[in-house]
């Protein structure tokens, strides 16, 4: 494993079924980076780790007893809402500035193009937005993104299991704003 900035949680290694050469100390870190990246749910952090909500716990806890995260408080929705600490932050690597402007919105930049494909594509199933991605993902990867977006606002879902989804009129103008503020100095590059 190459340099982590995790601290030491093989006490609660067994309290995890990970795929493959998956570890804990590299959950950890991604725990981190959603946070950082606007997804502060636990349930949103579940899935975007692919963890159960238990595991999930594990780490959160972990992360707060090393100061690293905070729950925003401990009644009703605050015990379920996670910020990252000046702590948090300073560990994580420097964020591109088109990161920093679309973490504004919640986004990342994989989140952004999910929502520009499904924008440009219409009403579609998961298989339309992965051949159009510019990333090699697996369909259980994607669909935390997918679940971000509709958590967000910026997509709906419809159909017998929600299969479909769609831009909603928030998203839309999410993508007017984005393209005008955060990307506008690119595309007057080229």
């Amino acid at each position: 494993m190459s340099e982590t900035f995790a601290p030491d949680l093989e006490e609660i290694h067994d309290r995890f079924e990970l795929e493959g050469d998956e570890t804990v100390e590299e959950k950890y870190e991604e725990l981190l980076k959603f946070v950082h990246s606007g997804r502060n749910r636990t349930d949103e952090l579940a899935d975007g780790l692919g963890l159960s909500g238990v595991e999930t716990e594990y780490l959160i806890r972990e992360a707060e007893k090393n100061g690293d995260l905070a729950r925003d408080g401990y009644t009703g929705k605050k015990l379920y809402t996670i910020l990252i600490t000046s702590q948090g932050q300073a560990k994580l690597p420097a964020i591109s500035e088109i990161d920093a402007k679309l973490a504004e919105y919640n986004l990342t930049e994989l989140d952004y193009e999910v929502l520009k494909i499904v924008a440009n594509v219409g009403s579609c199933t998961v298989q339309p937005i992965l051949e159009e991605l510019s990333v090699d993902l697996a369909p259980i990867k994607l669909i935390p993104v997918i679940n971000h977006l509709i958590r967000e606002n910026y997509c709906e879902s419809s159909g017998l299991w929600r299969r479909y989804v769609e831009v909603t009129n928030e998203g839309r103008s999410v993508i007017e704003t984005a393209e005008h503020e955060v990307f506008n100095d690119k595309s007057e590059r080229h």
